[in-house]
Parts: structure tokens; C-alpha cells; sequence
């Protein structure tokens, strides 16, 4: 009788045992499992803040495009002995002139953006100016430093069509298409540079 039981209490210490093992087994599990939800959290909360941040900047860089390019005017110079429209752009810059003046001044400016290494860069000068091209490049002001890409696009109102670049010459184009990072590009339509003809009158630029 005595030797029964003593089987009786080794099997309830190796019972307890088990008991042991597999409760500190969901502990570590339920331990993980709070962990992993606290990262996954952190990680959407710091993707949220990012994303939040970089769409208000879009917005402000719009609204400056915009403004800008909205008062763009077909400001007429001597280049290469040739009288042009002061207007030139490629993917990645954009020269133009503008009527967005101080207040105190009015009159017309030459404004550049150009786009290097994620780094936009603004530059700008009052007109008349002959010396102007020899200002636009060097000293330009920084308007932010972490942009993925910033890529520009030109709509030629006579041939109906969007442009990687913009030569100076007879007139503007009729709106100017910007994408910043990977947001969804934004068009911008020039005023000044729409000009209705019978084929493309009343045409809507997409």
C-alpha cells in the first residue's frame, strides 16, 4: 500500500511540472503576440506622421507652383539675337517669368526651380535684367531637401500634346503638369499661354 502510494505522488509533482512548462509556453506567446501588436501600432502610427507630413507638403509646394505659374506672362527678351518669349523647361527645371511681384516693386521677376539629388532649389531676379543668365545659376535657395523626385511636363497648345521640355520661343505653353515623389501629378494651366484656335477651342487639357 505504501509503495502505491508514493507512485501517486511522483505522478501529481511530474503533473505539476507540465502544468509549469506550458503555462510559462503561453505566457511567452501571449508575450509576443502584445510585442508584435505594439510594433506593428508604432510602425502605423510612424507611417501615418510620415505620410501626413509629406502630403501637407505637397500641399504648400502646390500652392507656390501655383501661384506662380498662374501669373506666368510672355515677358519678350533678346536671346541669341533672336526676340523669344522667356520661357524654358526641362523634367527637371523650370524658368519663367511672372508678374507675383513685391507689392512695393510690381513690374515682372524671372523665377527657376531646378530639382538635384532630392534637393529643390529656387531662384529668382527682377526684369528687366541683361544680365539675367548669368544670375540664374549658383546661390539658389533651398526650398526643401527631402524630395523623392520632382519631374515637369509641358502642354503645347498647338500640337495638342504634353512636352519633356520647353525651348524659348514664340509663346507659353498652355499649362505645365508636376509630379512630386509619388504623389499623383498636378497641371497648372498658364493663362497667358492658352490660346484658342478652331481645332482646339473649347478643349479641355487633361
Amino acid at each position: 500500500m505504501a509503495k502505491g502510494k508514493g507512485q501517486r505522488l511522483n505522478s501529481r509533482k511530474g503533473f505539476t511540472i507540465i502544468e509549469m512548462i506550458v503555462a510559462m509556453t503561453l505566457m511567452s506567446l501571449v508575450a509576443m503576440s502584445i510585442a508584435y501588436g505594439f510594433y506593428i501600432g508604432t510602425d502605423a502610427w510612424k507611417r501615418g506622421e510620415r505620410e501626413t507630413g509629406e502630403t501637407q507638403k505637397l500641399r504648400v509646394l502646390s500652392g507656390l507652383f501655383y501661384q506662380q505659374l498662374k501669373s506666368a506672362y510672355p515677358y519678350q527678351m533678346d536671346i541669341d539675337d533672336e526676340k523669344v518669349v522667356f520661357f524654358e523647361g526641362e523634367s527637371d527645371s523650370i524658368t519663367f517669368v511672372t508678374t507675383l511681384t513685391d507689392s512695393s516693386f510690381g513690374g515682372f521677376k524671372w523665377v527657376r526651380y531646378s530639382f538635384e539629388n532630392g534637393t529643390l532649389l529656387y531662384k529668382e531676379g527682377l526684369l528687366p535684367d541683361k544680365e539675367w543668365d548669368e544670375k540664374t545659376e549658383g546661390k539658389e535657395k533651398i526650398v526643401d531637401t527631402d524630395l523623392g523626385s520632382v519631374e515637369f511636363s509641358f502642354y503645347s497648345v498647338d500640337e495638342e500634346e504634353w512636352n519633356e521640355s520647353w525651348d524659348f520661343g514664340e509663346y507659353l505653353p498652355g499649362a505645365v503638369k508636376i509630379r512630386i515623389s509619388y504623389f499623383q501629378p498636378f497641371t497648372i494651366s498658364i493663362p497667358a499661354g492658352l490660346r484658342e484656335s478652331e481645332d482646339n477651342k473649347n478643349e479641355e487639357i487633361i
